[in-house]
């Protein structure tokens, strides 16, 4: 299937976010005794980066695996996003013989913390089935719905995204917006404001639930 052909070029393109999430989900699944089907990180499915697994059989299990790795992939990837930015963008480094190594390392710190904060979100399966966990016949009681509402919707929105790789167009297009505004000398009130959205894409599911 098309969609299927375009999740897996994004995950491709993002394989070393790919690889740390899934290796998140696998050690959550250990920790909270989630069997484990699959163990292979990326293969050649509409599961690349993530592993298969049995049901969850707890509510608290269920959000909590999908948010805990994504908040791992967050305070991993997003500092490491910020200084290659800043590196290459607002410092500018040069790639000549006297920084080449500097460069290189800006460089791979860039596209790492972007393969991480695009590889953030869980399984659009495990991302529906917290949802009816939570939401469904049998769901929690009033106050967690309440409590839990925004994130897990954010969860099920940003597993969406990444279905469609929708989320690297997004980061993509929100980097080069920022990048485009640093090399042009904009205004340090505009840049923040790109940098806002860019954050709160990349990190938001992780800090609300940090919050909860």
């Amino acid at each position: 299937m098309i969609s299927t052909v375009i999740y897996l070029i994004g995950k491709v393109l993002t394989f070393p976010g790919a690889y740390i999430k899934a290796f998140f989900e696998h050690l959550i699944a250990r920790a909270f005794s989630i069997p484990v089907e699959d163990t292979k990180y990326l293969r050649n499915t509409d599961g690349c980066g993530h592993v298969e697994h049995d049901a969850i059989d707890s509510k608290a299990k269920a959000f909590f695996y999908c948010l805990l790795p994504s908040l791992f992939n967050a305070i991993i990837g997003a500092p490491m996003l910020y200084m290659g930015f800043a590196g290459l963008f607002f410092f500018k480094v040069p790639a000549d013989s006297s920084t080449a190594l500097m460069f290189i390392v800006y460089c791979l710190m860039f596209y790492l913390g972007f393969s991480l904060c695009a590889n953030q979100y869980p399984l659009m399966e495990d991302a529906i089935g917290l949802w009816h966990a939570l939401y469904g016949k049998d769901g929690a009681n009033l106050f967690v719905k309440i409590v839990l509402f925004i994130p897990t919707a954010v969860i099920v929105a940003g597993a969406f995204l990444e279905r469609y790789a929708l989320n690297i167009l997004l980061m993509a297009g929100a980097v080069a917006a920022s990048a485009q505004i640093v090399l042009c000398g904009g205004t340090l009130q505009s840049e923040k404001l790109l940098w806002t959205v860019i954050l709160n894409f990349a990190s938001y599911v992780p800090a609300m639930g940090t919050r909860l």
